[in-house]
């Protein structure tokens, strides 16, 4: 049986793309699932939502390796294989039918978009009289600047890195999106249409752009653990999935789309 877990083992396409069509070959009954993913929390997420019989696995390279999986001609005909991804900046109606993504922007976002989740996080590591909906819109609308800078990055080709770091301004008192504009090298041009768009955005806006790193990045300069220490960003990430229930996934969209989808070819990816 394949290994639904998140080691690579420097897998190529093609290793993956063998491996899963000896497994479904071997399956008489048609009871195998695969889901394709994008890394290791995509997996750990899955396996929380999932059937126990459905197998997670990770993407050789990305987005882009999904998209690659699902379309080679081996399995680009096979119901039983599906994707789910980030869908970030992207058109989801350009995408295959087989192509899933997740309520918002990224896993992350869809995750804080649950009330008990946000709430629970809030309520015991983030440092702040705020409501937990008063903290994740405000986290939401300082980074929405820098947010838009990433869509546009991506949607125009711009060919901007993103690497400056914007901890030590929360952890010093205070996040600075001009600061933190001038840090990136973004030109002033740009760093001025950001701000004129992110100030009429939406709370559901906001949830449509916000970027996973970034949000856990925030997160984690204004929280702290039980010993009184800063958290990571992986730290953040994991304790928002371990909040996260299977119930909960039944009020998303994605978990909607999928199961219209295996209606559709008479399969059981979730129940």
């Amino acid at each position: 049986m394949i290994r639904g877990d998140s080691i690579r083992d420097n897998l190529t396409k093609t290793d993956i793309i063998d491996m899963v069509l000896l497994e479904l070959n071997a399956d008489i009954e048609h009871k195998l699932h695969i889901v394709f993913v994008e890394g290791t929390d995509d997996i750990l997420f899955g396996k929380k939502v999932f059937e126990e019989y459905v197998v997670i696995l990770e993407s050789f390279s990305g987005k882009e390796g999904l998209t690659e999986l699902l379309e080679c001609a081996e399995l680009a005909s096979e119901p039983r294989v599906i994707a789910v991804r980030d869908k970030d900046y992207a058109d989801e109606n350009t995408f295959s039918d087989r192509m899933f993504v997740y309520d918002a922007s990224c896993l992350e976002m869809m995750l804080l978009k649950n009330h008990d989740v946000r709430k629970g996080f809030c309520d015991i590591y983030c440092t702040t009289d705020q409501s937990c909906e008063e903290l994740l819109e405000n986290a939401m609308h300082e980074l929405a600047a820098y947010s838009l800078a990433r869509k546009k990055n991506e949607q125009e080709g711009l060919g901007l890195r993103f690497r400056a770091g914007f901890g030590d301004m929360l952890k010093r008192g205070g996040f600075c999106v001009d600061k933190l504009f001038q840090r990136e090298r973004f030109s002033d041009e740009l760093k001025e249409a950001c701000k004129r768009e992110a100030a009429v955005l939406s709370e559901e806006e906001l949830f449509e752009i916000t970027n996973g790193h970034d949000i856990c990045k925030y997160l984690e300069a204004i929280s702290v653990n039980g010993k009184g220490n800063t958290m990571g960003e992986a730290d953040v990430r994991k304790t928002l999935l371990c909040a996260y229930r299977k119930e909960d996934f039944k009020e998303t969209r994605l978990y909607s789309k999928i199961k219209q989808y295996q209606i559709q070819y008479q399969l059981q990816f979730l129940t």
